[in-house]
């Protein structure tokens, strides 16, 4: 069997099979952060248990991910684990006080379910400190998110318009970065 791609094979084919395991997370994390606006837009209370949900899914993906990136390097396992964990029990705990907050009636569920979805963008932004470019930039497509739920009323065009943007930036970053780590790569072994 031949298993090497077929010279006539069109460009678009050819990129979707070279795509890394971090597009498929960053593509499914985009995909539930949607789902959770819809979620939100329908159901106010069940949504809140729903950003709750994300947290340990956004820890994953930031755990895997940055454990994929360093395992090679040395790094101790047990350091990013500690810092993951400290850091999405921070955003948990930023989740509970805004239920707290909208118990005592400080907050309607509404305005909750908007400071949730705040709360996980800041905290994905922030892990894409240590984690990556990728988690930088889904924290601002969450943020962004936030803005269209606050401001229209017909939004989920624009949301998937805006996923759909996202994934081909990502696409476009991840090879330009690839580019530009073969190039060091080629002037280092030049040398």
């Amino acid at each position: 069997m031949n298993t090497r791609p077929n010279q006539s094979e069109p460009a678009l084919i050819k990129g979707l099979r070279t795509l890394r395991l971090d597009f498929y997370i960053f593509a499914v994390l985009i995909f539930l952060s949607i789902l959770g606006v819809g979620i939100a837009d329908a159901f106010e209370t069940p949504a809140h248990w729903y950003w709750i949900a994300m947290v340990p899914v956004y820890f994953a993906a930031c755990f895997f991910l940055e454990w994929q990136a360093i395992r090679h390097s040395g790094k101790a396992l047990r350091d990013i684990l500690l810092w993951q964990t400290q850091h999405w029990l921070g955003v948990l705990a930023a989740f509970f006080l805004a239920f707290k907050l909208r118990e005592i009636g400080s907050l309607d569920n509404q305005v909750t379910g908007l400071i949730l979805l705040l709360l996980l963008a800041l905290g994905t932004f922030l892990a894409g400190i240590t984690t990556g470019w990728l988690f930088r930039l889904l924290g601002i497509f969450l943020g962004f998110n936030l803005i269209m739920v606050a401001y229209m009323e017909h939004y989920v065009a624009v949301l998937i318009a805006s996923a759909a943007a996202m994934l081909v930036l990502y696409h476009y970053l991840a090879k330009s970065l690839d580019r530009v780590v073969a190039e060091r790569v080629a002037d280092d072994s030049a040398e």
